[in-house]
């Protein structure tokens, strides 16, 4: 079962869309966090009057008492959609995730539009992720557990990624090139997908799916997901991974990139990063889909 929750603002839409999975294999003592409140972001006045619309990217973790923490900035198309986005998630409540009955800790990915109605509804600077879910999953790729649930080394023989890119809607057809890698804690980057996609005219969002295998010797910790996009960076998500889940600090983790991140902003070291990181040339054979 598949859950969206979306948010609208009367004449200027900022739209959120958080994605949540449960598979139907999964028993009713093991679910993802469900939104259950959710404050509307504010569309920054000067930017809807200049008719910039554009997408926010951000991580965190949802702890056991359902709040959000430990957020980070992953990708912004303009730099001033990001503070009321961050502020607009600070103040969402869920029901917290569960395994064998009991509040889990799990990570999060959140995409969070901001588009304006009319005839220019859609367009945006360049092509930019809209949406990222990453999944445990079984040798055929399908999901075996909730999103921001943990990828258990050894045990979980793929992960699935789930992503929505949106691009400016044409009369015309498009066809975008994709590639998405994966980057360790210690910086190791892993190439996940090569492929391309195919826009029909007038579509704004376009599905892109794929699972890989999880490396035997793929390192503890968060991992990052970078998309590159018609050779632009596009953006990314987060998912983290451990040989032992049950005994990886997986909070203290995400606490201690969130508080190194404040502290490199509020040195001026750090600007909020650009849809992605620039594209290094694969350090793995990609996998198409």
């Amino acid at each position: 079962m598949r859950r969206r929750v979306t948010a609208s603002l009367p004449a200027l839409a900022a739209g959120v869309l958080f994605v949540l999975a449960v598979p139907a294999s999964v028993t009713a003592q093991t679910a993802g966090a469900q939104l259950q409140r959710e404050q509307k972001p504010q569309y920054p006045e000067g930017l809807s009057k200049a008719g910039k619309q554009g997408n926010v990217l951000l991580i965190g973790r949802v702890d056991r008492q359902g709040k959000v923490q430990d957020i980070q900035p992953v990708a912004t198309t303009n730099i001033g959609f990001l503070d009321p986005a961050v502020a607009a998630v600070k103040a969402w409540q869920f029901r917290p995730a569960v395994r064998n009955g009991k509040p889990v800790d799990v990570a999060v990915n959140v995409g969070i539009r901001y588009r304006l109605d009319g005839a220019k509804r859609g367009e945006i600077p360049r092509p930019a992720l809209g949406d990222l879910s990453v999944f445990p999953a079984d040798p055929s790729g399908k999901k075996s557990a909730p999103e921001g649930f943990p990828i258990h080394r050894g045990a979980d023989p793929r992960l699935r990624v789930e992503a929505v890119v949106d691009a400016t809607p044409s009369d015309k057809a498009q066809h975008l090139a994709v590639h998405a890698e994966a980057l360790s804690p210690s910086g190791r980057r892993i190439a996940l997908w090569d492929g391309s996609v195919n826009v029909p005219p007038k579509t704004a969002q376009i599905p892109v799916q794929f699972a890989v295998p999880v490396g035997g010797d793929w390192e503890d910790g968060v991992w990052r997901v970078n998309f590159t996009v018609a050779g632009s960076p596009a953006g990314g998500g987060a998912f983290w991974l451990a040989g032992d889940p049950d005994r990886y600090d997986f909070a203290s983790d995400m606490a201690k990139g969130a508080a190194a991140a404040a502290a490199a902003s509020a040195a001026g070291t750090a600007q909020a990063p650009p849809p992605a990181a620039a594209r290094p040339a694969p350090a793995a054979t990609p996998r198409r889909k």
